[in-house]
């Protein structure tokens, strides 16, 4: 019984001691000395600045606990630059085991953490142990085990001004632990997500993962998840899962992973979108290596498809990524058609200029039509650089169609206007085989801006066939133009300009030289009357939306033939008539079937379809003519009134009838077609 009584009063005093020596520390707790030195130990460990803007208290029940308020920390080297706030931390620590140098945090509490990060900050991002050996801090064997971390509230900002990116977590909470040497942990986040900028989205998402430190204290990660869901890309229903089975480290810094899984997927009102992604192993020392990658997209609706691609031997270097070969297969389809893909390229990413590059570009894919013909094969070979983030794209590439082949540069730009720029070249195109792309190209409201131009050695375009033809193209989003363009036609050349604005106002003008008069389009179905070297010069208005625009086309046109002569014996046929003036002047065989034209020249209106030729003057060797009349465009229908007269006498006729006749003159008309015209002999003229 005494034994007892003694045990109790010797407990008693222990409690006391131990009463009186909490109520000692509690007294004498300097919170202003503590704050100075834990803001001057941060700054000298990690060259951040700390600040304690609330109360920094210490207690003892119901166990050992540091708690502060109102903490923010400033990012490494910048303390004008906010890095992380907390509105409150509460730091729970085991009171026996500091008496044997050990620190067991039973609990760290974060309330109202909000962590704020740029671009610029994410580079001066450093390890903890970058400063380990700084002078002040002495080498202490002391074991640190940290039992569970908390986060409440939390918030995280992360900012790229460069890309216009920025990402916002909120709402968060977080758990984390225990941490320690030979202990498995685990890790869990959840929270609100915002995405602004190149993949905007907004939505909850969640992460998981679960870990071990060895007893050199390498971490090994055993799985690991992330899952997001909510609205994104556009999309109503958005959701994305991101699965690791394993990650592990060896001394010598070498970290191997395997079962890299990723799923995504959209729905909307044009469809549901999946995309997966798969990595059997991967490999980290000095940079990232992937024996072999494989990808897949999915998409129905009716602008959809689906496509699989995979990449070998993809690594990091000096420069950033780099693969032996790319290979991706599948359709597209579109307004119920499907067209087939196949790439193979070797890529390469640039990690400075965040550029990836294709070189060896070999592509084939169908290339949908405008109207309702199957889809032609397009071969596209070459090489491009594109910057995904930016846009840039800049490529020497080639595309044949089995009959056509064009190649050149194309580029896109942002930061140029207009940002899509090109010169391609052609050794032989028809715009026939393109009739309904261009006619769309023609009608559509609105276009990207672009610019460029194209050299075709040989052009062929409704019957007329440029050679050495360069046309250039441009267009401000809404007007379009084609020219100033200049090429080859037949013996002669012609340029000039087609466009049309965002009204539908259409102009055209087109100057010719020396171009064959036989080898026009209206003149090429039948032999024409005229052959020789034509001179134009073109200039009309029209609507460009109209069904028909010739039908809508006004303004000037003039036409000049220097040299050529008349072809075939209607127009003599018709001066022979026995009712002609001029029948005396054209005996049997005096005149040759082709007569020569010196100069003849016409002045022409155009408007509703119809060119009325207000001025005709053709000048022969011994014949002159003159008149008006007009001239159907569609259908290329004549209804002409001219007058033929002597201008010098024929060879064979006598001065005496020559006299005689040189003051007479013929009324003529000239109807039917271009293609088929005829002549007739009006009657007499009152002078004979």
């Amino acid at each position: 019984m005494r034994l007892f009584k003694n045990l109790a009063i010797f407990l008693l005093c222990l409690l006391l001691l131990a009463v009186g020596a909490i109520w000692y520390l509690t007294e004498t707790f300097d919170s202003e000395r503590v704050k100075a030195e834990l803001v001057q130990a941060v700054a000298e460990r990690h060259d951040r600045a700390l600040r304690i803007d609330g109360p920094l208290t210490l207690s003892f029940w119901p166990r050992l606990a540091l708690d502060a308020a109102q903490v923010s920390v400033s990012a490494r080297g910048a303390p004008e630059h906010l890095a992380a706030y907390m509105a409150r931390v509460r730091v729970h620590v085991g009171l026996l085991p500091l008496l044997s140098r050990q620190v067991d945090v039973q609990e760290m509490r974060f309330e109202g953490l909000k962590i704020h990060l740029t671009r610029d900050v994410l580079k001066t991002l450093e390890s903890l142990d970058g400063l380990r050996d700084a002078t002040s801090i002495k080498d202490r064997k002391v074991a640190f085990n940290v039992r569970r971390v908390t986060v409440t509230g939390g918030a995280l900002e992360v900012v790229d001004p460069i890309n216009g990116v920025t990402l916002q977590l909120s709402d968060v909470t977080a758990f984390l632990g225990p941490v320690g040497k030979g202990v498995r942990g685990g890790l869990g986040v959840e929270g609100d997500a915002r995405a602004v900028g190149a993949l905007p989205a907004t939505g909850r998402f969640r992460m998981t993962a679960g870990f071990d430190i060895n007893g050199d204290g390498v971490v090994s990660l055993n799985i690991a998840g992330v899952d997001f869901s909510g609205e994104a890309l556009g999309y109503q229903q958005a959701g994305l899962g991101l699965s690791l089975g394993g990650v592990t480290a060896d001394a010598q810094g070498r970290w191997q992973g395997r079962d890299v899984v990723l799923r995504m997927t959209g729905k909307g009102r044009s469809g549901t979108s999946e995309i997966a992604a798969d990595v059997a192993e991967w490999q980290w020392q000095d940079g990232l290596h992937l024996a072999l990658a494989t990808a897949s997209f999915k998409r129905d609706g009716e602008r959809g498809g689906a496509l699989a691609g995979r990449v070998s031997n993809l690594r990091t270097g000096g420069e950033g990524w780099t693969a032996d070969s790319l290979s991706l297969e599948g359709n597209l389809r579109r307004d119920g058609r499907s067209h087939g893909v196949s790439v193979q390229a070797v890529p390469a990413w640039r990690s400075e200029s965040a550029e990836l590059m294709l070189n060896g570009l070999d592509a084939q894919v169908g290339w949908p039509r405008a109207d309702a013909a199957p889809a032609r094969k397009l071969q596209i070979t070459g090489q491009l650089a594109w910057q995904p983030l930016a846009g840039v794209l800049a490529s020497e590439l080639a595309f044949s169609d089995g009959t056509h082949r064009l190649a050149g540069a194309v580029s896109v730009r942002p930061e140029r206007t207009p940002a899509l720029q090109f010169d391609l070249h052609t050794p032989l195109l028809s715009l026939a085989a393109y009739r309904a792309e261009l006619r769309a190209l023609w009608f559509a409201p609105t276009l990207p801006p672009f610019a460029g131009r194209l050299r075709a050695d040989r052009l062929d375009a409704d019957g007329w066939r440029f050679e050495s033809l360069v046309l250039p193209l441009a267009s401000d989003g809404s007007d379009l133009r084609l020219g100033p363009f200049d090429g080859a036609v037949f013996n002669g050349r012609v340029s000039g300009q087609l466009a049309r604005d965002a009204a539908g106002a259409g102009t055209l003008s087109v100057k010719a030289t020396g171009v064959a008069i036989e080898q026009w389009p209206m003149a090429a179905e039948a032999t024409p009357m005229l052959g020789g070297g034509l001179d134009a010069d073109v200039r009309l208005d029209f609507d460009a939306r109209a069904a028909d625009p010739v039908a809508t086309a006004r303004g000037p046109m003039r036409f000049q033939l220097n040299g050529g002569a008349w072809r075939g014996t209607a127009l003599i046929d018709a001066l022979r008539a026995q009712d002609s003036v001029l029948a005396a002047a054209l005996p049997g065989d005096a005149v040759a079937d082709n007569l020569p034209i010196r100069a003849a020249s016409a002045e022409v209106q155009v408007a509703a379809g119809v060119a009325q030729v207000e001025t005709l003057s053709i000048r022969g060797a011994w014949l002159q003519l003159s008149g008006q009349g007009q001239i159907g465009l569609g259908d290329g229908a004549l209804d002409l009134s001219l007058k033929a007269a002597l201008a010098e006498a024929p060879k064979g006729m006598s001065r005496k009838l020559y006299r005689k006749l040189k003051t007479q003159s013929q009324p003529l008309s000239l109807g039917g077609s271009v293609a088929a015209p005829v002549w007739r002999t009006e009657a007499a003229s009152a002078a004979r």
